[in-house]
């Protein structure tokens, strides 16, 4: 386009290409995070996660439409996290047993926190509910695929898996049991080994 055809443009509406949109988004999603984990989904409020960001209230709504939507990308995020480190670190091994070991990783505690006060807190709040209920069938969707063939029921191995996974999250809610983290990783292991001992890495 000519110069002064770019001049005539109108301004495409939203934030300007330089500002810190991104930035500003990704600090939500941490203080998010953070105040969750700390207060409980009752007690998050848009003004704490605000405050804790650094930004106004008001500008919460410049990237999310609610609470519950900035949780849920929280969380969407937590479990991003979450993959990357059974990626980065999995060492060939199968990688549902991969992903598992990352649940259980000691910098991962804040992402399990807030995974299961989300799971908890969707028993409660409609809106939370669906967007939790969306994932599980998308991700369902195509764990049940891998397993097609090769699992006489892979909705109800999924389903184990999924449960175990978010078993998962609750590792810090039993601190009167002391054992060790590898000792429970390796039984872990075991467990997702006598679910799906076909389904490796080259599958």
């Amino acid at each position: 386009m000519p110069k002064d055809q770019k001049a005539l443009a109108p301004r495409p509406r939203g934030r300007p290409p330089k500002s810190d949109g991104r930035a500003t988004a990704q600090r939500l999603l941490e203080a998010a995070t953070s105040v969750c984990v700390e207060r409980g989904f009752d007690g998050t409020t848009l003004p704490l996660i605000a405050e804790r960001a650094r930004v106004s209230p008001s500008a919460v709504y410049n990237h999310f439409h609610s609470r519950e939507e900035l949780l849920y990308a929280a969380a969407v995020r937590a479990l991003d996290q979450i993959t990357t480190v059974a990626l980065r670190t999995g060492r060939g091994e199968r990688p549902l047993q991969a992903i598992a070991m990352a649940y259980l990783r000691p910098e991962m505690r804040q992402n399990r926190r807030l995974i299961a006060e989300l799971h908890l807190a969707s028993r409660r709040d409609a809106r939370l509910a669906a967007l939790i209920a969306q994932w599980h069938q998308e991700y369902a969707g195509q764990f049940v695929g891998m397993l097609s063939g090769t699992d006489p029921n892979p909705k109800a191995t999924t389903k184990v898996v999924f449960l175990l996974l978010l078993g998962l999250c609750h590792f810090d809610d039993v601190p009167s049991i002391r054992t060790p983290r590898d000792a429970v990783a390796e039984r872990v292991e075991r467990l997702i080994d006598a679910l799906v001992p076909g389904l490796s890495d080259d599958e």
